[in-house]
């Protein structure tokens, strides 16, 4: 695959073209991936709204009936449910771990397997994740690794 970028003053938009024999996974995937970038949410903190890249989010966290997104300095209180975000984020980085989060997997720096079947991911920001065992197999095709 080959790489380029063409600067220039004129152009007001970035645009992306792929050029390819044939529409295959690879390119799907890499589709995906640029369009991921483009999928915003908005979050509140003290009373002000802010919109957030998903490049930013470390994980998304619903506590008594609200959802919050955790970026590396700040929490936002978010106007969807966790289910409504798992559709947005569908085929991207940012996945369900458990019954209440959706972390970002780009976020991972280390990751462990349990005795009890279950992992523990450490974020970059050092806080630790518990992926419960109904998502393991998932998680581990997603980070590359054997079921």
């Amino acid at each position: 695959m080959k790489i380029r970028v063409n600067e220039s003053p004129e152009i007001k938009e970035i645009e992306v073209v792929i050029n390819c024999e044939t529409k295959s996974e690879h390119v799907n995937e890499i589709v995906q991936s640029l369009t991921y970038l483009n999928k915003l949410v908005t979050g509140k903190l003290d009373g002000r709204s802010y919109t957030l890249s998903p490049n930013k989010i470390y994980y998304f966290d619903s506590i008594d009936d609200k959802v919050f997104a955790y970026t590396k300095e700040n929490m936002y209180e978010i106007n969807l449910k966790l289910y409504q975000l798992e559709e947005i984020f569908m085929n991207t980085p940012l996945t369900r771990i458990n019954k209440n989060t959706i972390l970002n997997l780009k976020k991972i720096k280390t990751f462990v397997s349990s005795l009890n079947g279950r992992m523990e991911a450490v974020l970059l920001n050092g806080e630790k994740m518990v992926i419960s065992r109904k998502y393991v197999s998932a998680i581990r095709q997603l980070l590359g690794g054997a079921q």
